[in-house]
């Protein structure tokens, strides 16, 4: 394409777009027809003269957003719109807000839990660049690494490093072993010691939050006889970091956390900020019992399952 035609749909461009001229009014302009104007603009959107984005108008959920904060120990809540009703969308727009408020919450040195998964996988493609901030990121809980299933954890560190320009730490181990006794081999060498070191002065947590049911990948990859999964699931469990709680907050079945290679539950709950991004309204419980015993500070989370949430919380027993 010659520099003629660069020039003329450069012109074209900036003259609807930045100047607000209708294509009938650019056609008369530039002694083009219509048909003409509209060609020459689909070329500069695909050439990348041209570039749209949607900015969305600030939500107006404070009333949702401070029940949540009367009815939970919250620090905070970000509630966002289900614009289009894609859980793809919504997913990235739960995680966009996150990722807009992570810099300014990091300080110079803070140390960064992170859990793997698809939500903080989606989280780790949006983060902003920050620098200067000699941040550290480390991976929360060991991996799935399986033909059927990879927890991608890898990815996750290393583009949290690469956004944050932090150094990275991955977790050393599976994320469950056959044997108490296994687990506790793996967590006295001084690669694990070096994670429990970070998770000790950990200043910030992201993780999501799972649902123990036949379609966990946990489940699914073998991890649980049949008899621990009808205890899991009598206890309602919900998954964080590999942990399964119950609805009171606490481990529901101890022999197999004892197999569970993760930080702590407990060094979890003591981290000063945790973020938790929750999408979906299968989620709502989930985050309910999170919340409800101080494993989420800053909630970020769609509106539909920040209303049942309200509602498990209003009607609990």
């Amino acid at each position: 394409m010659d520099q003629y035609r660069i020039n003329q749909i450069l012109r074209v461009a900036k003259l609807h777009y930045e100047l607000g001229m209708s294509q009938l009014e650019i056609g008369k302009k530039e002694h083009l027809s219509k048909s003409t104007v509209s060609r020459l603009l689909k070329l500069a959107s695909d050439m990348g003269m041209v570039k749209i984005s949607i900015v969305e108008p600030s939500h107006t959920f404070t009333e949702l957003e401070q029940d949540l904060m009367d009815l939970f120990p919250l620090k905070k809540v970000t509630i966002l719109p289900d614009v289009v009703g894609s859980p793809e969308v919504i997913l990235r727009d739960v995680c966009q807000s996150l990722a807009n408020d992570l810099p300014h919450l990091v300080k110079d040195g803070s140390i960064i839990g992170v859990g793997w998964g698809k939500t903080t996988m989606a989280l780790s493609r949006l983060l902003p660049a920050v620098k200067d901030k000699k941040l550290t990121v480390f991976q929360m809980n060991g991996s799935l690494s399986r033909i059927l299933y990879d927890a991608r954890a890898y990815q996750i560190i290393q583009n949290f490093s690469e956004h944050l320009n932090a150094q990275g730490y991955l977790f050393p181990a599976p994320a469950m072993v056959d044997t108490k006794e296994i687990a506790q081999a793996i967590q006295a060498d001084s690669s694990y010691q070096q994670i429990r070191g970070l998770a000790d002065q950990c200043d910030i947590a992201i993780y999501s939050l799972g649902i123990f049911d036949t379609q966990s990948i946990m489940y699914q990859l073998g991890y649980f006889s049949q008899e621990q999964y009808r205890q899991l699931a009598k206890a309602s469990s919900v998954d964080i970091c590999s942990h399964f709680i119950d609805i009171h907050g606490q481990i529901a079945d101890l022999s197999q956390d004892a197999r569970t290679l993760s930080v702590p539950l407990e060094t979890i709950r003591s981290i000063p900020l945790k973020l938790v991004p929750v999408t979906g309204k299968e989620k709502a419980f989930p985050a309910y019992i999170a919340a409800k015993h101080g494993l989420i500070d800053y909630l970020y989370i769609d509106q539909p399952t920040a209303r049942e949430l309200r509602r498990l919380k209003k009607t609990e027993s």
